[in-house]
Formats: structure tokens, C-alpha cells, sequence
């Protein structure tokens, strides 16, 4: 499948630091746009084809592309990215007014507030984006992403993230990411309460055949990424405290999975 690119030939820029990016970065190139790949570490390496292009650094993305997807979970990382460091440049610097980033991360509102402020002086917009069902099914365009921000900018981002599957507008910036971090609120409150069920069945006599048999599959855990699980929990449980809220399942679940890898040890 083939699309119009945005911008002409001017280049979409990825950056990532696991295995999203790479897989983001092919499915565009798949798709026929030209693609500029950053690889931070801890990124996979991307392999150089007719319409995907590894780049030296973040910031030669950065000044090539108008329009950067960012799949860059911690926040420090992603804001070091756009302002920069003492040893170099940030992305922020280096586009053109009228660019956009797609923040592919786990933020709150405020964190993506104060990270579009650090960009708004440049003219440069910034809209977040959560993709659920991990990275394969973003490379085979079957991805469920939430999309949040500014109309115009959503606008241009969707043109590019509905290549990787079906978008759902969700509102404002960080209104994408606040939903991940639901879905992963309620995704930790199943599996804590399903660990619960299955013990207490096991007290009761009941045999793991059973067990399988009698709940249902809505009860059983569902093959999904659980290290995105987690990331999208504790920012649910970051959102809770910035809104004075309680999240007291999570903290159950942190608590249940801290235990566990102590008796693998």
C-alpha cells in the first residue's frame, strides 16, 4: 500500500530506544514514504533500504524531517532530546517552524504541557499517540492508536499513524496518552484480580483444568505486552497523584509482581 506523503519528499523521521521504532520506521517504508531512522540506545538496528535511511543522530532526523515519531517512554530521555544537552543539540532547535512531533511515549498531561512549552518558542507543535498491541502489530498496520493534540497537527500526524493501524482521536494534548494509561490501569486490575481467582480456586481443590474450563477467556490474561502493561499502569498511577486521586490496584499489582520476581530469584 502506497500513500501521498505530506510534506513531498521530504522525509518522515522515527526515533526510538525498543523495539517500536524499528517496526514504526519499516511499516512506513513499506507503505512508500521515505523514512529517517534515530536509533538511541537500546534501539534495535534498522536495516538500510530503498525508502528507509538510518541516520548518524536524533538531530540529523531532526533537520531533515518536519513531521518526527518519537517512541521514547522515559520522560528525562525525551526531554534531553528536545532541548538538548550540554554536548549537543535538541531536536527543538533544529526543525523548522510548522513541524510536528508525534510523542510515542507514556506521559502525563502536565509532563506533555510543559514539554510543549519548551517547544512552543520554535513554532514546532508536539501531539501524543499511544499504540496498543505492541510492535508487531504496528509493523502490520493493525495497531489501535489514540491520538491527542491540536486539530491542525493531529491532522497532519494522522495522514502518517493510520498507516499503522485504526486512530482514534481522543482530544487534547495528552489525552492519548492519559487513555493508554486507563486501558493499562484496568489491564493491571485483571490480571491482579485473576491471580486471586486462580489461587484461591487451587485452595479450594480446584485443578488447573478446571480452573481453564470454568472462567471464562474475558477472565484469563490475554497475549499482550506486558512490559507496555506496566509502563501504561505506573502512568496511570503518576496521572492519579497529579490529579490527587487514588490508584490503589496498581499499587497491588506493583506490589504482587515486586514479590514475585523476589521467590524467581
Amino acid at each position: 500500500m502506497a500513500s501521498s506523503q505530506p510534506y513531498g519528499d521530504t522525509p518522515v523521521g522515527v526515533i526510538g530506544n525498543d523495539d517500536y521504532g524499528p517496526a514504526i520506521a519499516a511499516r512506513l517504508a513499506a507503505c512508500g514514504y521515505r523514512v529517517l531512522y534515530g536509533g538511541l540506545p537500546g534501539s534495535p538496528a534498522v536495516t538500510r533500504g530503498q525508502r528507509l535511511e538510518p541516520a548518524s543522530t536524533p538531530t540529523d532526523v531532526a533537520f531533515e524531517c518536519s513531521l518526527v515519531l518519537v517512541a521514547v517512554d522515559d520522560t528525562e530521555a525525551m526531554r534531553n532530546l528536545l532541548v538538548g544537552t550540554p554536548d549537543r543539540m535538541g531536536m527543538g532547535a533544529e526543525m523548522e517552524p510548522g513541524s510536528v512531533i508525534v510523542d510515542i511515549g507514556a506521559r502525563t498531561p502536565r509532563e506533555l504541557q510543559a514539554l510543549l512549552g519548551l517547544l512552543g518558542t520554535r513554532g514546532v507543535a508536539l501531539v501524543d499517540a499511544a499504540l496498543i498491541g505492541g510492535s508487531d502489530a504496528a509493523a502490520e498496520g493493525r495497531a489501535k492508536i489514540m491520538l491527542g493534540g491540536y486539530p491542525d497537527s493531529v491532522e497532519i500526524a494522522d495522514k502518517v499513524l493510520s498507516l499503522l493501524g485504526h486512530v482514534e482521536r481522543t482530544g487534547p494534548l495528552g489525552s492519548a496518552h492519559a487513555v493508554a494509561a486507563l486501558m493499562g490501569y484496568v489491564e493491571a486490575a485483571h490480571a491482579v484480580a485473576r491471580d486471586e481467582a486462580l489461587a484461591l480456586g487451587r485452595a479450594c481443590g480446584l485443578t488447573p483444568e478446571v480452573l481453564a474450563r470454568m472462567l471464562s477467556e474475558a477472565s484469563l490474561a490475554r497475549a499482550t505486552n506486558v512490559t507496555r502493561i506496566g509502563r501504561n499502569a505506573d502512568l496511570a498511577r503518576r496521572i492519579a497523584r497529579d490529579r490527587g486521586l487514588s490508584a490503589d490496584i496498581i499499587d497491588l499489582a506493583a506490589e504482587k509482581q515486586a514479590r514475585q520476581r523476589s521467590e524467581n530469584r
